[in-house]
């Protein structure tokens, strides 16, 4: 397996542990934590602005899966 198959892995297991309510979503402050983790263990500069401008608090509530994955191939998997 490659390293981003790997790597993908890893933070599906993250995002699924954060899932308390096995429903499938996690609350954007808890990606804010992941993806600024996740910054600084893969040793990625980042935008701050763009993180919080990408989780903005809103009326969407929680983000799934398939929610958060724009933000993580854009800002952290194409890096």
């Amino acid at each position: 397996m490659d390293l981003k198959s790997e790597l993908l892995k890893s933070i599906w297991y993250a995002f699924t542990s954060l899932d308390v309510e096995r429903c499938g979503k996690v609350s954007k402050s808890q990606l804010k934590v992941l993806s600024h983790n996740l910054y600084t263990v893969l040793n990625i500069p980042h935008d701050p602005v763009a993180l919080e401008e990408h989780f903005q608090d809103d009326d969407d509530g929680p983000v799934s899966n398939h929610g958060y994955m724009p933000y993580l191939n854009k800002y952290i998997l194409d890096k």
